[in-house]
């Protein structure tokens, strides 16, 4: 697979740095990899020594794209839909015959609206003929929309830009990261503060990032806090990173810059020794149409960092523990900046606390490895090749397997954001990995077994799709057999061989239960959304040899995807109550779960956006939200129980 990037500007810009990283990775997983910048490749040494081909839109436009195997590109990924951006993307898309991922990390119409002066309400209301004045680094938002819509597919940096999300188009999730061998959590460099004329007694906070028209007001409300600090009599030092593109501080208040330290252009090696200095790192803002809609690429570095770390009630912060992870400014302006700031600098005991949470969620959360597997996986599925097995490290699955053994869930659940918060924690990839129901499922599935068998014991997996859980059960010492059709039924896969080449250490069966493994025994048959599309008439059958084909002292465990109101509920319901009962539940004690969960406010059900990739641009009226939730059987057979 060979990838051309575009980005909107050099590699002095944060969003080159993520392409950079993601660029690196994918090559280190087997794909070829050219990133084109307008202007200026040369600026890639800024960053690092590139694994990649860097050109200009120039060279890109010549057709000298070059790749190890000499191919042409697969895909084009469009960094941002801005109309430079746009333009040569389409162009190189049509000259190789390939598709093109658009990448969201900004409301674009947001920043346009910004850059021309007007409100949101004005360019959207505006003529086509007024929007021909937009410049080619800023969106158009009708062409920007015709080409969201023509994508094969969309990435984005925050879960809030999928409202821009076509009908059809399908589209994933992934987070900017940091470089581990880089920000580190080391004390400051006491030469640093002196070669910057940092006094003994003064505190510092540092801001690395641009200021420009749509965040210059809470850029503006940082200066402002760190001035009022200082006419209080607490000395206070901002060391300042990055370009400005506006003017953001009027000529009356040019007195606040006395306390600012500026630091000219720094390579990416660099930068975090000037983190480091930090007492408090601060990311202004409050949440509003700009904010909502990003994840500035230094919060993944200020949280790694290991200093306290304050920022807005939005984005990233969402995600984030008030008080135990960062702080969370409601307002972001200078006095609410300050008075936190204040707090933070009187607490030493509660800086360490939160410096420590704020690397653990750093560490948990943030990793190019991941964030490239994540892109790789994501490319297969557009292309149609071969998936990338799910990126889970050895360590961080091996703490999973100590953390959940011997913890047997209860025989009849169903699935609660507690719980999907703990697999976000601890299993963030698996949780994130669909998109879906199954983030909830796949890793209930995985700590049920664990909990329930001993490394060694000898599974079935029933429909597996994509093996994503066998596989993990393999390299943590489990016997795993996956039994699938592979046929494309229930919107399950097709692609058989595709699926055993790129799992190779799980047994595949292409065939169906119970009749292509009948005469094998397991100590534990499971399934992951698989027995609710059962026909009626089989549901008998299938479960009794789910009995029959465990051995005694083992499980059965299902996570059933099913209808609590909407379109089909007297359906799923008369289905579910059959495959309970085939199991062994009582029709009481499933009447009295379904009871609890319709009352219970940590119950996990399934979100609108996950409807509506469900919805595939199938018309609304012809697949309306139901509520849909997750059963959970953890059924024991003969001595298990």
């Amino acid at each position: 697979m060979n990838v051309v990037f575009v980005n909107y500007h050099d590699f002095t810009s944060n969003s080159a740095v993520h392409i950079f990283n993601l660029a690196n990775e994918l090559v280190e997983l087997g794909a070829g990899c050219a990133v084109a910048v307008p202007a200026d490749p040369a600026t890639v040494a800024v960053v690092g020594a590139p694994s990649f081909q860097v050109l200009d839109f120039r060279d890109a436009r010549n057709g000298t794209l070059r790749f190890p195997d000499d191919g042409a590109p697969a895909l084009v990924h469009a960094w941002t839909p801005r109309e430079l951006v746009r333009e040569l993307t389409e162009e190189l898309a049509s000259r190789y015959g390939c598709p093109y991922v658009v990448h969201l990390e900004d409301n674009e119409d947001v920043i346009t609206a910004d850059s021309l002066g007007l409100t949101l309400e004005q360019l959207h209301a505006a003529p086509p003929g007024d929007l021909e004045a937009i410049p080619s680094t800023r969106a158009h938002p009708l062409r920007m929309r015709a080409f969201l819509a023509g994508a094969a597919g969309m990435t984005v940096i925050i879960n809030r830009l999928l409202e821009f999300q076509p009908p059809g188009v399908p589209a994933e999730i992934v987070w900017p990261a940091f470089e581990p061998e880089l920000f580190t959590p080391d004390p400051a460099e006491p030469g640093l503060r002196r070669e910057l004329g940092i006094g003994d007694g003064d505190s510092v906070l540092v801001y690395a990032g641009n200021v420009h028209t749509s965040n210059a007001a809470e850029v503006r409300s940082l200066y402002l806090a760190v001035a009022a600090l200082n006419r209080a009599g607490r000395p206070l030092k901002l060391v300042r990173l990055g370009r400005d593109y506006v003017r953001f501080i009027e000529r009356e208040l040019r007195s606040v810059e006395r306390h600012v330290i500026r630091v000219p252009m720094q390579p990416r090696s660099e930068v975090p020794r000037y983190m480091r200095l930090a007492d408090v790192l601060v990311q202004s803002g409050r949440p509003d149409g700009f904010n909502d809609y990003r994840l500035p690429s230094k919060l993944p570095e200020f949280l790694a960092t290991g200093r306290p770390v304050v920022l807005p009630a939005t984005n990233i912060g969402r995600f984030l523990e008030d008080g135990k992870e960062c702080v969370l400014l409601r307002r972001g302006d200078a006095l609410e900046i300050a008075g936190i700031i204040e707090r933070l600098l009187d607490d030493p005991e509660q800086r360490v606390r939160l410096a420590e949470g704020a690397r653990a969620f750093a560490e948990r959360n943030f990793s190019w490895v991941a964030s490239a597997h994540k892109l790789k996986r994501f490319y297969d599925r557009v292309l149609g090749l071969r998936p990338t097995p799910l990126h889970v490290p050895d360590a961080a699955l091996h703490r999973v397997r100590d953390r959940y053994a011997g913890r047997v869930p209860p025989r009849l659940s169903y699935a609660t954001v507690r719980d999907y918060c703990d697999s976000a924690d601890h299993l963030p990839s698996l949780a994130t990995a669909n998109e879906d129901m199954k983030d909830v499922q796949r890793p209930w599935a995985l700590k049920a077994i664990l909990g329930s068998l001993a490394p060694g014991a000898r599974l079935l997996e029933i429909g597996a799709g994509e093996p994503i859980v066998a596989d993990l059960l393999v390299r943590l010492g489990y016997d795993v057999t996956v039994v699938d059709p592979y046929d494309g039924r229930d919107r399950g896969p097709a692609e058989f061989e595709a699926t055993r080449a790129a799992y190779p250490r799980v047994r595949i069966i292409r065939g169906l239960f119970p009749r292509d493994v009948e005469e094998e025994r397991f100590d534990c048959i499971y399934s992951i959304s698989v027995l609710e599309h059962l026909p009626s008439a089989a549901i008998d059958d299938v479960c009794a040899q789910l009995r029959r084909l465990t051995r005694d002292g083992g499980y059965t465990i299902h996570a059933i995807d099913h209808v609590v109101r909407g379109a089909g509920d007297a359906h799923h319901l008369a289905r579910l109550r059959r495959i309970a009962s085939s199991l062994g539940i009582a029709e009481g004690e499933l009447e009295q779960l379904l009871a609890q969960l319709a009352d219970d406010a940590d119950t996990y059900f399934l979100s609108a956006e996950s409807h509506n990739r469900w919805r595939a641009g199938v018309p609304y009226d012809e697949f309306p939200m139901r509520r849909c939730v997750s059963i959970q059987l953890c059924v024991p057979i003969g001595g298990a129980g």
